[in-house]
């Protein structure tokens, strides 16, 4: 499938979500705009499931769907995965593939991430979220990171995760 038939399909498939969004979206769009913008490096990393944390709940209906569907995927190659010890960036673009990668800000002990909530949910349903099995990710890194991971607090705080 073509790069700008796979945005097209994307961009449909999230038309439901744009008429629900809320102040708290509209923050997390400026946070994420500012992740971009300010990053001085980015790099591919492998981090265990378990320190992987969302930003924001899945809760519209389309977003369920789709990450429920994810989750069986996973869920059908379950034992192979976990005998592998790792969710690479093949493996994820296989079973349960995306526009884009999974991206994250690490926090601590933990990574934020910022694009690819869906597809983290779903390995949480498959895989539990005590799991250790490591997933590869994009981390966007900065030179003073306290801003962002603030930042990124906040969107969880708005979304009742923290």
């Amino acid at each position: 499938m073509s790069r700008l038939r796979q945005w097209w399909l994307y961009l449909l498939s999230k038309r439901s979500e744009v008429a629900a969004l809320d102040y708290k979206d509209a923050y997390m769009a400026k946070v994420i705009m500012d992740i971009h913008r300010l990053r001085s490096d980015k790099a591919q990393a492998m981090v265990p499931l378990h320190a992987l944390h969302p930003i924001h709940r899945i809760d519209r209906e389309s977003a369920q769907q789709a990450t429920r569907a994810r989750a069986q995927a996973l869920a059908a190659r379950r034992e192979e995965l976990l005998a592998h010890g790792r969710l690479d960036l093949a493996a994820l673009t296989e079973i349960i593939p995306s526009v884009s990668q999974i991206k994250v800000v690490q926090d601590g002990e933990r990574w934020l991430a910022f694009e690819g909530n869906g597809r983290l949910y779903a390995m949480r349903e498959a895989f539990g979220a005590d799991c250790a099995l490591a997933v590869e990710v994009e981390e966007y890194r900065f030179g003073r990171p306290h801003k962002i991971q603030r930042r990124l607090r906040r969107v969880r705080r708005l979304n009742e995760l923290e």
